[in-house]
């Protein structure tokens, strides 16, 4: 038995391949902030694009600083919820319901 096709690299591997085979994009690693455990240019292009609206309305706030108070708040929100209930729910900045994840039916 060949334990390398049963390792944890190997499993990875299939699931990437797998993902990126089905529309997902692989993105540089370079861009991962290790203290937030988050890739902040991902997750504020992400909430640019598909929330506007909501978008505008805290950059009327808060201005060049929108970025930095977003991911402030989600990281916040990550600590005391916890990653997947974030992804399910979104999080709150300044009374806005920010989503950072959209799940098809």
């Amino acid at each position: 038995m060949h334990t390398e096709r049963y390792s944890e690299s190997a499993f990875e591997t299939v699931i990437e391949q797998h993902l990126l085979g089905n529309g997902y994009v692989s993105v540089s690693r370079d861009g991962f902030d290790r203290e937030r455990a988050i890739f902040p240019d991902e997750v504020l292009a992400f909430i640019r694009e598909t929330q506007p609206d909501e978008w505008k309305k805290l950059e009327a706030l808060h201005g060049a600083k929108t970025g930095e108070q977003v991911l402030a708040d989600l990281c916040k929100w990550m600590d005391m919820n916890g990653s997947l209930a974030t992804l399910r729910h979104g999080f709150k900045c300044y009374g806005r319901t920010l989503r950072v994840a959209f799940f098809k039916a």
